[in-house]
This record gives structure tokens, C-alpha cells and sequence, in this order.
């Protein structure tokens, strides 16, 4: 007799386990220890069992998403022993009107591999989702959130970051609004010589500023007062330099400052 579970029935297998588990009535702190100890089942079969890690990893990921998108209060857990870990990241805007979770899920070796879960209040409600941006994206761990109100509206600058392999990493600012009932992660905020872009990436040699001692890193930089982000020049064989390109918000768009 086959035991092995098809993808259809692994799948309502993991959603039966989430409804039972996550009901309505469990508390923040609760959940948040279940989550907690479901996490740290993952680590163990990193270097060995890809079908038990394949299995907890996609376990937490639906855990954790269900209890978000069904509980509204959640916008205002702080999950701290998952947070702790290093590899479960959450970050608000300073009104907290805007979340974005970020965990690896052990899945991708050293190109890491991770989910995103957006969080945010709209006419008067919390609502939650997840972008799909095809099958080869591995995800990104956002480090930061800043706010920016211009054009009779809020803008949020996301940071983050990922790494492609044990030397080549990435990080990225994305612009992201709130339009109605939904987050629109499409906004056309910068102007670049290429045209009107909703994000900024950069890729670079992780060991060029390995000695740098924040963890994760933060290359990309923004300064909320003058409204500059700072993207480092990073030459083409992947050195970080001292340097930076520097947008300037001007009232519609950032534009690029002259050296």
C-alpha cells in the first residue's frame, strides 16, 4: 500500500491542521509559542530530511498566514520569540498602519528563500495578502519601513535584502501605498534615467563589507527629514563602495541629486 500523500491531500492535511490549531479564540501569546516551537522544528532537517523540511516549513507558512489573515488584532502582536530568532523579521510603519513579516523557510540552500506577508488597515479594517511574482522568486527579508506623506497621501519605502549565494547578496527599496482596500506594490515614485521605476535594486559581493558589524545589513539607506535615499555605488565586480546615488523626494517623485 502507497502511504504517500499527493499534493492535493498534503494540502487539506495542512489546512485542517491550521483551523484546528489557530482558531479564533487562542491569544497572540499563545500562537506565538506554538509558532515559536513549530519554527525551530524546521532547522534540524535542514542538512538532511528535505521531505520533513519541506513539510514543517509549508506548516508554519500556512499556520502563520491563517492567524494573520483571520485576526485582525494581530497587526499589534509583537511575536518576540519569533522575531528573536533572526530569521523571522516583522516591520511597521511609525503609524503602524503598515506590516510586513518576512522568515526564511529553509528551503533555498544558500540562495535563501523567503515569504512576505503584508499587513495593513484600510477603511477601517486590518486586511492581509501575499504577492506572487512567478515561480523563481525566492522572496526578500525586509529590514525596514519608512513613511512619507506627500500628494494627499501615505507612500511607504520598504528596505530589504536577500542573498543569492555564499558571496553574491541584494537589496532593494520598493515603494509601496495603500489605495482603497488594497496595497498597491506598483507605485512609480523614482525617476531614473531609465524611467519612472517602483524600485531600486542593487546586487554585491557580500565579503566586500562582511566586516561591517550590523546584521542584517543595511546598505541602502534613507534620510526621512530631507527625503534622500542613499543607493551605494557598487562597482562591476561587486565591491560596495563608500559612495551613493542620492534620490531627493521633490513633491511628486524622488530625483536624482547631482554628485
Amino acid at each position: 500500500m502507497n502511504f504517500k500523500l499527493t499534493g492535493f491531500c498534503l494540502t487539506l492535511v495542512l489546512s485542517l491542521l491550521v483551523q484546528v490549531s489557530f482558531g479564533q479564540t487562542n491569544s497572540c501569546e499563545e500562537v506565538c509559542k506554538d509558532l515559536t516551537k513549530l519554527y525551530n522544528k524546521i532547522l534540524p532537517f535542514y542538512y538532511g530530511d528535505s521531505d520533513s523540511l519541506s513539510y514543517y516549513s509549508g506548516l508554519f507558512s500556512s499556520k502563520l498566514t491563517n492567524y494573520i489573515k483571520n485576526n485582525p488584532s494581530s497587526i499589534d502582536c509583537k511575536f518576540k520569540s519569533l522575531t528573536d530568532s533572526k530569521t523571522f523579521s516583522i516591520v511597521t510603519s511609525a503609524d503602524n498602519s503598515f506590516r510586513i513579516y518576512s522568515w526564511d523557510t529553509w528551503l533555498g540552500g544558500t540562495m535563501q528563500n523567503y515569504k512576505n506577508l503584508f499587513q495593513f488597515k484600510s477603511d477601517g479594517k486590518v486586511r492581509a495578502l501575499t504577492f506572487d511574482y512567478g515561480e523563481g522568486d525566492m522572496g526578500t527579508y525586509y529590514t525596514e519601513i519608512f513613511s512619507l506623506k506627500a500628494n494627499g497621501k501615505i507612500y511607504f519605502l520598504g528596505v530589504s535584502g536577500g542573498s543569492e549565494s555564499s558571496k553574491y547578496a541584494y537589496e532593494v527599496i520598493r515603494a509601496y501605498s495603500i489605495n482603497d482596500s488594497t496595497l498597491d506594490d506598483s507605485v512609480k515614485l523614482i525617476k531614473t534615467a531609465s524611467g519612472l521605476q517602483n524600485s531600486i535594486f542593487i546586487e554585491y559581493d557580500f565579503f566586500s563589507v562582511a566586516d561591517r558589524p550590523e546584521r542584517p545589513l543595511k546598505l541602502i539607506k534613507y534620510d526621512a527629514d530631507k527625503k534622500i535615499i542613499y543607493i551605494p555605488i557598487v562597482w562591476e565586480n561587486g565591491k560596495v563602495t563608500n559612495k551613493f546615488i542620492r534620490y531627493q523626494f521633490t513633491g511628486q517623485y524622488f530625483e536624482k541629486l547631482s554628485q
